[in-house]
């Protein structure tokens, strides 16, 4: 009871009697690859894309077929408050107005390519642009779309994808395989800025001489017709059917390819005036502020049922006034520290599903070499030490966290797969358990102890040993989110506190993290990951987005082992369970090296005006942003 009383302090104190309004936004690291991609996410909320935790987020495909389903009210055995799906009585007017909350504390930074973009509310402004590319099968598996059709030939190592013949960007131009091959060219290109250029792309025949200068042309890449690509892989792994080393989305290379690579994310076509091929087109853009959407009139599926979309960053501290008002009609991932205060509003709807996020407390290992593209551990980074890892770990008391900041609708993580690819994630691994007794005797054996008698450990050589720790401003509960974790640290004798003394607004935290400063020794960050399971594209060695900047042998051979041909055999004959232990295999390894700490999976809880007709947020559904009907000209306003 003492650190629950603790938190509780703290949190009064940091409000000073106010309620809690939406808190950080989590946000995840940039994704690792569009097959994993995780997001940078807001403080309360990327994928890791930071927020309460950061998180970053991927273009994924959409989901049509069950992923861990297994009644109306649970996914992978966690449930749900609220329905996946509503649809309304009443008849739809005709056109209207959808307006949309984009809740985020900073404004966006407006980078609309899905390959240069690291930031998850740039992912989420580009949505109804993009429509369902690619789509997903039982496991999250690509399979057959609308827009798209993908076929695998292991045997020959290839991915073959055919675009519908009648896709078309939103100036006439007809999508073609230039679109996807284009995609290749940037990302392998020696002037590219994003992150995305990894193991996965690197699996491809002939990318890494275009790569080096030494050819023109990717050689794996060919075009038996203008809607075909043929990717040819070295070798072709498990994680190939989930994406890995695949574009999610074309981009329209008749109007970037004339752009030097260097200067592709701050041109016009980026930035101002970005193509579409999915159902809606961008039509204004208020920089870091909003974006106006109308129909896409060179769409040739089922036609929008609205006229316009107006998507408004929200800051999360205004966003439960703006509910209640009737501003917005979709709010999707709204903050759950609030939600005592909007839950029970008579003009919104509350539906809810498993996110793909997670949250996490990352350790800073090494730093990334730019010149050799992989991780470099120092052994003599502060956090080092294994035993002093695992001693902040049972150190967290994640229970009274969710309990206290987001009202028991988070769950306590236990491994780094979340439930939403329920057949990765090993739920037998028990979480690091809340065991401040058992923090202190690690420390002692380990030989951290308090020579000095200031009731701070010092390191094992008797030096001064202050952890530097970087978390995400944004929302009321961000600071005393921070304050209780450095308590719980503090409670075992470890001198924890703020990098700089403060909070880091989102941009800055992830810069900072991203570039390994040197103040920072632990960051608090999230993770909205992909369709693919595999976390190569975020722990691997050559993986950028791997912060922590962990790399060992035995964690190479349990990646690898997921990428096996004993995996993929096995898989291709019908059986998956030799991959799922494959992935079990690792979940214990990175518990056991501690790397980073899981802290919670979160629920997505999405809320619709009254006058919204039907949404749908499941894991199972064909729902997309041209269906949206609305039943009258005004939003509803709570009574």
């Amino acid at each position: 009871m003492k650190n629950k009383w603790r938190v509780l302090i703290a949190l009064m104190l940091a409000l000073s009697m106010i309620l809690v309004a939406c808190g950080p936004k989590e946000t995840t690291e940039a994704p690792a690859t569009e097959a994993t991609d995780g997001e940078k996410t807001e403080a309360a909320e990327t994928t890791e894309k930071p927020a309460d935790e950061t998180t970053e987020e991927t273009e994924e495909p959409t989901t049509t077929a069950t992923a861990g389903v297994t009644d109306d009210t649970t996914i992978d055995g966690y449930a749900l408050p609220y329905p996946q799906a509503v649809e309304q009585d009443g008849d739809a007017i005709e056109g209207g107005t959808l307006n949309v909350a984009l809740i985020a504390d900073s404004p966006f930074t407006g980078i609309f390519h899905t390959s240069l973009y690291s930031a998850n509310p740039d992912y989420e402004l580009m949505r109804p642009m993009l429509g369902a590319f690619m789509q997903s099968g039982p496991d999250v598996e690509i399979v057959d779309g609308e827009m798209s059709q993908v076929s695998f030939d292991a045997e020959a190592k290839t991915a073959t994808i055919k675009i519908a013949d009648e896709l078309t960007w939103s100036d006439g131009v007809p999508v073609t395989a230039d679109d996807l091959e284009w995609q290749y060219l940037l990302i392998a290109h020696p002037d590219y800025t994003g992150v995305r250029y990894d193991d996965d792309y690197r699996n491809v025949v002939g990318i890494e001489e275009y790569n080096a200068g030494e050819a023109e042309t990717i050689s794996g890449l060919s075009k038996p017709d203008d809607k075909t690509l043929v990717i040819q892989f070295k070798e072709f792994t498990p994680s190939i059917s989930w994406g890995a080393g695949l574009p999610y989305n074309p981009e329209p290379a008749h109007v970037q390819k004339d752009i030097p690579v260097a200067e592709l994310e701050t041109s016009d076509v980026v930035r101002k005036t970005p193509l579409a091929c999915g159902p809606f087109m961008m039509s204004n853009i208020v920089e870091g502020e909003s974006v106006e959407y109308v129909p896409n009139p060179h769409w040739p599926f089922e036609k929008p049922k609205v006229e316009r979309i107006v998507m408004t960053r929200t800051p999360s501290d205004t966003i439960v006034q703006a509910i209640k008002s009737g501003t917005f009609d979709i709010i999707d991932g709204v903050s759950v520290d609030a939600y005592e205060e909007y839950k029970d509003l008579s003009n919104i709807q509350l539906l809810s599903t498993m996110s793909r996020a997670y949250g996490y407390i990352g350790f800073k290992l090494g730093k990334w070499n730019a010149d050799t593209e992989e991780v470099e551990m120092d052994p003599n980074a502060k956090m080092a030490d294994v035993e002093l890892r695992k001693a902040m770990a049972h150190a967290m008391n994640n229970d009274e966290i969710a309990e206290v900041f987001y009202n028991s609708l988070r769950y306590t993580a236990n491994t780094l797969i979340t439930p939403f690819h329920y057949n990765f994630h090993d739920e037998t691994i028990p979480p690091y358990e809340f065991n401040p007794d058992k923090a202190m005797e690690i420390l002692d054996a380990a030989g951290y102890a308090d020579v000095d008698g200031d009731g701070f450990r010092e390191d094992k050589n008797g030096e001064p040993l202050v952890i530097n720790f970087a978390s995400m401003a944004g929302g009321e509960i961000a600071e005393p989110l921070a304050t209780a974790y450095i308590q719980y640290w503090q409670d075992i004798g470890l001198n924890v506190q703020l990098t700089g003394g403060r909070l880091l607004e989102f941009n800055a935290f992830y810069e900072q993290v991203q570039n390994d400063d040197p103040e920072i020794d632990i960051f608090m960050g999230a993770w909205n990951t992909g369709s693919n399971p595999d976390p190569v594209g975020l722990y691997g060695r050559k993986a950028e987005f791997n912060f922590s900047r962990f790399a060992s042998d035995v964690n190479d051979a349990a990646l690898a082992k997921i990428a096996s041909s004993d995996a993929l055999e096995a898989m291709l004959a019908g059986d998956k369970t030799v991959l799922y232990g494959a992935y079990s295999d690792w979940q214990k390894e990175m518990q056991e090296e501690v790397p980073v700490i899981p802290t919670h999976y979160r629920l997505q809880l999405s809320i619709i005006n009254n006058r919204v007709k039907a949404y749908d947020i499941s894991l199972v559904t064909d729902f997309s942003w041209e269906n949206i009907e609305l039943l009258s000209d005004t939003p509803e306003v709570a009574q």
